[in-house]
């Protein structure tokens, strides 16, 4: 009986040891995972208040100047690096009235007293994750009617007329694919004109309609991976002289007293995104 009681006390002695190792064992595991935790969030939060998401940003700013205060100027393109953009396409470019080139950071000082000189006007897009954003730029509106004339690649010649329409420049931009601290930019002439279209019903009555319909001239498009450190400059050439030339078309006008003509600054740019979701 005695040796009964004393084992019966030695298993209870045990199973309370037990229970008392196994809470302190899941408290300490529970300590663990808390401090673990913790630490993980604090890190988190480190990561992304210290490298926040980078966003690339692009300015477009669309100067109204004298004609030839740009596109005649030594000064002014002496500053831009015109050997940026492929050989062939800036060949037709400038035989189709528009000079292009990629201007360094280090110069925008120069740039920007031009933007504060002159009117101009200013868009901004923004893109993400490597997407593309794409803006448009109305260059003129409300033309009653246009003869445009262009050269293709292999110089022919092509001339188009238009009623009712509006001169755009469609600008694309992303991440420059494989090449960091690049931009890739592409633009393209469109023309958004008004058409007219005559239906005949199967009763014979006669309808007549307008449609808008935009056209792309991909032959005259551009494409070219521009450092953020720097930024794109396209003005007219001095074939835009012509009234029926592409760039005359797009970046030329008849002012009130004197002729203009038009130059597009296209500055990329890196911002970060701050906790609250806002950008530099």
């Amino acid at each position: 009986m005695r040796r009964g009681l004393w084992l019966l006390l030695m298993v209870l002695a045990v199973a309370g040891g037990g229970c008392a190792s196994g809470n302190a064992t899941h408290g300490r595991r529970q300590r663990l995972s808390r401090d673990l935790a913790d630490a993980f969030a604090g890190e988190t939060d480190r990561s992304l208040s210290s490298h926040p998401p980078v966003v690339q940003a692009l300015d477009v700013y669309d100067l109204t100047v004298p004609f030839g205060a740009v596109s005649r100027s030594q000064e002014f393109w002496k500053r831009v690096n015109e050997t940026s953009v492929d050989v062939a396409t800036y060949d037709l470019l400038q035989k189709n009235g528009f000079r292009v080139g990629v201007a360094p950071a280090s110069e925008w000082s120069y740039f920007r007293a031009i933007i504060e000189q002159f009117p101009a006007v200013t868009k901004r897009t923004t893109v993400a994750g490597g997407a593309e954003a794409a803006l448009e730029m109305s260059m003129k509106k409300a033309v009653e009617y246009q003869n445009l004339a262009y050269l293709t690649d292999d110089n022919t010649l092509i001339v188009r007329t238009y009623e009712r329409c509006e001169n755009l420049i469609a600008i694309g931009f992303q991440p420059a694919p494989r090449r960091p601290g690049q931009v890739r930019m592409t633009l393209c002439p469109v023309v958004r004109a008004t058409r007219r279209k005559f239906q005949v019903s199967v009763v014979g009555e006669e309808r007549e309609y307008d449609y808008v319909k935009p056209e792309r001239l991909y032959d005259l498009n551009l494409c070219a991976d521009i450092p953020v450190e720097g930024f794109l400059v396209v003005a007219p050439s001095t074939m835009a002289r012509w009234s029926s030339n592409l760039g005359s078309t797009f970046l030329v006008d008849e002012g009130a007293t004197e002729k203009v003509e038009h130059v597009l600054l296209m500055v990329p740019r890196k911002t970060k995104v701050q906790a609250v979701g806002g950008l530099d």
